[in-house]
């Protein structure tokens, strides 16, 4: 097949900044052809969140030194805040997204971008997306945005989200549960799962890669979580193991998220709250760990998520212990999954009575098909196939 996609200029309208958690948008970017420039614009803050997060204040003053070169063919960008209650009234949102067009768009011509391919994480974006003038318009659906917490009406977003499943040339989703959900409001729809870093998770089983001092003299056997700790992980059952099971340690690598309290967990002598880690050092701390968790809470969100987190342990290859959740089923024959609170402790023992070599070596090979390369290889192929057709049918590619 014709490469149609190479040197392409892309606008990507992110759900996270680029640092310091890593997640699908920065894995997909950061491996994209290097012919391609890359405009990576990362979510604004609003008047009213550095009052609920003051990690925030700094982006009130960011946007003022424009886009930032990282990596050669990348560019950041940290648009001005903008009003609150987006999310909760559509008419607000198109005023944010036009006054961010004002500042997106001035930071693209700059850099000299002509009918980009805009891709896009956010549900409510469509006003910008267009307004940027695609050559190609993506959404990469990761969540059920609907469902999340906080100042959002959910029919205002799922009515933003439809408008923009059916303005764009193509749509992935990361879970089944996802497609099913949104096919009906797009066009070219496609299921592209998450996927692992599998060669830098893969350290963890090397003898030369280091454990982490603040692990190392913990308490085992060792149970641990990475990721952000967001109301949809269950603290309720990891204060269940830790009361369960007082010779055990859980370690939770990760930043807290605004409005979750871990107060009572951290009372637990066993419960040690270790924060954000860089990601250079997460091999490290999964190597310490005897069993890796997956703790969701069970409810609409995590029904329809793939959780990133399950493919990177098990390219780590250490024993994973997951709640039930559409999103791992497929994993069932190298990974102990759990229906409730009992179920999961049981399954955290057979973890660590049953583990041996060969189970470790399965996780492991399981995971080496779910790449990030794999994934963007996808990708790529069905972009291609659209901007093939549309060059054939008479529609304006990029430039």
């Amino acid at each position: 097949m014709k490469n149609e996609f190479a040197g392409r200029d892309i606008i990507c309208i992110a759900p996270v900044d680029w640092e310091p958690i890593w997640n699908r948008s920065q894995q997909i970017m950061s491996r994209m052809p290097r012919s391609c420039r890359i405009l990576y614009v990362e979510p604004p803050a609003t008047l009213l969140s550095a009052f609920k997060d003051r990690s925030l204040w700094f982006k009130w003053r960011l946007w003022t030194r424009g886009a930032r070169a990282q990596n050669g063919n990348i560019y950041l960008y940290s648009p001005p805040v903008v009003l609150p209650f987006g999310n909760l009234f559509p008419r607000v949102n198109r005023l944010n997204q036009r006054w961010l067009l004002i500042f997106v768009g001035k930071i693209a011509r700059r850099l000299g971008f002509k009918r980009p391919l805009v891709w896009t994480y956010l549900p409510n974006s469509l006003v910008l997306a267009r307004g940027l003038d695609p050559g190609l318009l993506i959404y990469d659906c990761v969540d059920e945005h609907s469902e999340f917490t906080g100042l959002i009406d959910r029919e205002a977003v799922l009515s933003m989200e439809r408008e923009l499943l059916g303005g764009c040339d193509l749509v992935f989703t990361t879970a089944r549960e996802l497609y099913e959900a949104k096919k009906p409001y797009a066009r070219n729809i496609h299921l592209v799962p998450n996927a692992a870093d599998t060669g830098h998770f893969a350290l963890a089983d090397r003898e030369e890669t280091p454990v982490p001092p603040d692990v190392a003299g913990l308490p085992r056997p060792l149970l641990g979580f990475v990721g952000v700790i967001h109301h949809w992980i269950d603290l309720d059952l990891i204060e269940y193991l830790a009361r369960k099971r007082p010779d055990w340690s859980v370690a939770m690598i990760g930043p807290v998220g605004a409005g979750v309290s871990v107060d009572r967990l951290k009372d637990l002598p066993n419960v040690h709250f270790l924060g954000r880690r860089d990601r250079k050092e997460l091999p490290g701390y999964l190597k310490a760990f005897d069993v890796c968790l997956n703790p969701f809470r069970k409810n609409e969100l995590t029904d329809r998520v793939n959780p990133l987190k399950i493919y990177e342990y098990l390219a780590s290859g250490r024993p994973v212990v997951s709640v039930d959740m559409p999103g791992v089923t497929e994993f069932r024959d190298v990974i102990e999954i759990a229906g409730d609170y009992e179920g999961f402790l049981r399954a955290v023992e057979r973890a660590l009575e049953e583990e041996s070599a060969g189970r470790k070596r399965r996780r492991m090979e399981a995971a080496q098909g779910h790449s990030w390369e794999k994934r963007l290889e996808r990708m790529l192929e069905l972009i291609d196939e659209v901007m093939l057709r549309n060059s054939e049918t008479g529609i304006r590619n990029p430039e």
